[in-house]
Formats: C-alpha cells, sequence, structure tokens
C-alpha cells in the first residue's frame, strides 16, 4: 500500500509540474502576444512634407508628425544649402549684404545686414521703419557674386515678425521684394504677387519664420527687401535668409 501511494504521489507531483510549466508557457506567449501588439503600428512612420519621426513601442505615434520637423507645412519648403526646395545666398562663397533707407525716413535702420547671409540660420538682420512714418522705407540687398539665376526660380527672403508667432496679410502691404541683375532692378513683386509660406518647426525661440516670395521671370544676382510703413504696420521686420529655388519653380 505504501508503495502504490508513493506512485501516486510521483505521478500527481509530476502532472502538477507539467501544468505548471504549461501554463508558464501560456505566460510567455501572452507576453510575447502583448510586445508584438505594442509595436504593430508603433514604427508607423511619416512625415508631411518634412523629417520622419519613428513611433514608440507602445502603439506607435500614428503616422508621425504632420509637418515634420524640418520640412514644412506649406509645400516642405527648407532653406538650407543641400535642399531641393530653396536654398540660401551665403558668404562663404561669395555673397554680400548691405542696408539703405528710402525717402524721408527719419528713424528708419537696418541693423546688422551681414546676419542674413551666414550659415547660421539663428541669426537675422532688422529693418526699422517707423509706424505711421509714410514714405520712408528700409531696404536689404543680398548679392550673390557666384551665380546668375535664370528667369522661373522661386526667390525670396525668410522673415519673421519680432511682435508675433506669424506674420499676417497686413505685412504684405508694407513689403515689396526685387529682383535685380547687376545693380539693375529687373521686376518687383508687391502683396498681389507675393505669397507667404510656413518653414517647418520655428528656428528662433517660438517664432515661426515664414518665406516671402514670388517666382522671378528675369534672370538675377541679387534680391532686395524693402520695408515701408502704414498707420497702423509694424515696426520691425526681422530677415534672416534670402533664397532661391534651386531648379525651376511651380506656381503652389
Amino acid at each position: 500500500m505504501i508503495t502504490i501511494r508513493k506512485k501516486q504521489l510521483v505521478a500527481l507531483t509530476a502532472a502538477m509540474l507539467v501544468a505548471g510549466g504549461l501554463t508558464g508557457c501560456a505566460d510567455d506567449a501572452s507576453g510575447l502576444g502583448g510586445t508584438t501588439g505594442g509595436t504593430s503600428g508603433g514604427t508607423t512612420t511619416g512625415s508631411t512634407g518634412g523629417g520622419t519621426t519613428t513611433g514608440t513601442t507602445g502603439g506607435g505615434s500614428t503616422g508621425g508628425t504632420s509637418g515634420g520637423t524640418t520640412g514644412g507645412t506649406t509645400g516642405g519648403l527648407v532653406c538650407n544649402p543641400t535642399s531641393n526646395v530653396l536654398r540660401p545666398i551665403q558668404n562663404p562663397p561669395g555673397a554680400t549684404a548691405t542696408g539703405s533707407t528710402n525717402g524721408l525716413c527719419i528713424g528708419c535702420s537696418v541693423v546688422n545686414p551681414e546676419s542674413a547671409i551666414d550659415a547660421d540660420a539663428t541669426n537675422f538682420a532688422t529693418l526699422n521703419t517707423p509706424v505711421g512714418l509714410l514714405g520712408g522705407s528700409s531696404a536689404l540687398n543680398i548679392v550673390d557674386t557666384t551665380t546668375t539665376y535664370p528667369a522661373g526660380r522661386r526667390a525670396g527672403f525668410v522673415v519673421f515678425d519680432p511682435a508675433g508667432p506669424l506674420l499676417t496679410a497686413t505685412l504684405l502691404q508694407t513689403v515689396t521684394v526685387s529682383a535685380l541683375n547687376n545693380g539693375a532692378v529687373q521686376e518687383t513683386a508687391d502683396s498681389t504677387v507675393l505669397t507667404l509660406d510656413l518653414l517647418g518647426t520655428p528656428i528662433i525661440g517660438t517664432t515661426q519664420p515664414q518665406f516671402l516670395g514670388f517666382i522671378t521671370t528675369q534672370p538675377f544676382n541679387e534680391l532686395r527687401i524693402s520695408f515701408g510703413s502704414t498707420a497702423n504696420a509694424l515696426a520691425n521686420l526681422n530677415v534672416v535668409q534670402a533664397c532661391v529655388s534651386p531648379t525651376a519653380a511651380t506656381t503652389p
């Protein structure tokens, strides 16, 4: 009888161990299933016109970030030396920048014009035109001494309002952008032609720079931005860069 009971206990113990092992496997399998579920969709990437954002292992980032981190919210506009959308006119290789004032413009000035042609996108020139000073303006000219661009390029300036997060249509009434060739004005775009495009993630604090430009119809090697004044317009305009598309542009 004792021998039989011992055999029964051994059999029972073995059965319990097997059952426990199966339960452990089931738990492991459940864990594997959880990991698979967490990463499925977690590596979903994507950006609309910009950089790539990889989701976390817990469900992902649902399609990535809209606009990316260096892309743009309108057409993926980027102004940098390797961009296929917009490239800055810089020194080096051979850009020059000068500021000037026009008309009877007491208080008008251009501060740090050379900051608009260096490689640091957080530097900027500032155009000052007092509010209510009708007829006067400040201007920034940037010359590319190494390249003459053909007609059909998108050209303009990366600008921002130091007093607000975004520029408005009101600004377009006070600003013109001109394309020049060897010092001679070829064409000038005003508020009826100029467009404002966002450039993506703010590069200067919480300020969102915008590209103010137009599609040229004549060859040019120089760009000028003029900042006038109206009764209720901005008093200052910051200019980060002058930019030109590396290939022929199309109307957005």
